[in-house]
């Protein structure tokens, strides 16, 4: 027999073969180490039957609760299971995102009127430059800050998604390139570094413990500091100490807080690696919060009579929706990047685009629930409300946990 014969029982159990495949266990009568065509072509078969797979289950994850509910009812061939849907949806949604979102980049810019969100502001930058006095760069800094402000909550009079994390990016590169520009004036008057004016407030950020407050700011010079009761934080001197906390956890948590320290700095200089942090860690608080959202379904539903498991399929299928529409958010602040410049009129559509599926999302979650659990819409509305209570402050814990574990593994 050559090399490439299909031989005459299964290489795997020895089963004598009837075609193709083995009636017996499944294997393929030809051997992709001897027959590199072949071996092509089953990759190939491979990559498309799972392709549409995926397809077929994204189709119908637009109907609210189809898959979920057929998934369940034994309907499973058609689907990719809920655990791999998951997990391929959240990597990839997570993937783009380190690629679409960004920390460091869109300043705003004023044209005297109304603030806008643009590119890098050249304007700015280079009138902060330019600038010869430390009052002049003090007051070109105020200026930019006070359009910062009035961008905080709409830009052109349209609420726009996501505008916080633009707004800090401009804030951070405002104030970092006065700061830089103010050093090197007084360097060159042979000045020591003044201390912050009235008109420049320090940076402040606060975190409640229970037992205090832990206050970090930063003067103009990028001086960071961190008080825990009035005091300069001191990992022995003057700690963070929670009196519930035994002894190693208030430990690691001190551990935590220098490591934040030490990150400070470096996040005002390159905001980029807090955003690299967090679309880190997100992945894994979303799969710390599928199996804590079943047990809840279970506890809402506790006499449906369905398993702990039949609600984790309702879970993952609704976190599954959850990360593809985050992952539609992220292509269109891609696409709205693109076409912001040349085609004003796009990049509005686009943003109405983002707040449709913002608002479409609760009410797509609110009809799975209705129809995966066929209640009556009292009882169901009652639940989703009181759900979606304990859901967002699982979810406000979660992007908690990742902005915490990228300030401190930045």
């Amino acid at each position: 027999m050559s090399k490439h014969d299909t031989p005459t029982q299964c290489e795997n159990c020895a089963t004598p073969l009837q075609g193709g495949y083995c009636h017996r266990c499944g294997q393929s009568a030809v051997n992709p180490v001897r027959d590199a065509q072949h071996a092509l072509v089953e990759v190939f078969e491979s990559f498309w039957h799972l392709d549409g797979r995926v397809f077929r289950t994204l189709r119908d994850l637009i109907s609210p609760g189809r898959v979920a509910r057929d998934y369940i009812a034994g309907h499973r061939a058609r689907y990719i299971a809920p655990l791999r849907m998951f997990v391929v949806a959240t990597l990839l949604t997570f993937f783009v995102g380190q690629y679409t979102v960004s920390f460091g980049e869109g300043a705003i810019v004023s044209d005297g009127r109304t603030p806008v969100v643009a590119g890098v502001d050249v304007d700015i930058a280079r009138r902060i430059e330019q600038a010869t006095t430390r009052e002049e760069v003090i007051r070109i800094r105020d200026q930019a800050l006070a359009g910062v402000e009035a961008a905080r909550e709409t830009v052109d009079g349209v609420p726009v998604p996501g505008i916080d994390r633009r707004l800090l990016a401009a804030t951070v590169a405002i104030r970092g390139a006065a700061g830089s520009r103010i050093a090197e004036l007084e360097r060159a008057a042979g000045e020591v570094p003044a201390a912050a004016t009235p008109s420049a407030p320090p940076r402040t950020t606060a975190a409640r413990t229970g037992e205090g407050t832990v206050v970090v700011d930063a003067d103009d010079e990028d001086i960071w500091v961190m008080r825990f009761n009035d005091a300069p934080w001191h990992p022995v001197d003057n700690p963070v100490a929670v009196a519930w906390l035994p002894d190693f956890a208030n430990d690691w948590l001190n551990r935590k807080v220098g490591r934040a320290k030490e990150n400070l700095p470096r996040l005002e200089d390159d905001p980029e690696l807090l955003k690299a942090s967090m679309m880190q860690a997100l992945p894994t608080a979303l799969f710390m919060l599928v199996p804590v959202f079943a047990l809840l379904l279970k506890l809402f539903y506790l006499f449906s009579g369905r398993l702990y498991l039949e609600h984790l399929v309702v879970a993952l299928y609704s976190h599954v929706y959850l990360v593809v529409v985050l992952l539609g958010l992220f292509l269109l602040e891609a696409l709205d990047g693109l076409v912001e410049g040349p085609a004003p009129w796009a990049s509005v559509a686009i943003r109405l685009a983002s707040i449709a599926l913002w608002c479409w999302l609760p009410l797509y979650l609110l009809l799975m629930q209705k129809r995966v659990y066929a209640q009556g819409w009292p009882i169901t509305l009652a639940k989703y409300f009181a759900l979606g209570l304990a859901y967002f402050m699982l979810v406000s814990m979660a992007v908690l946990y990742a902005t915490l574990a990228g300030l401190v593994s930045a």
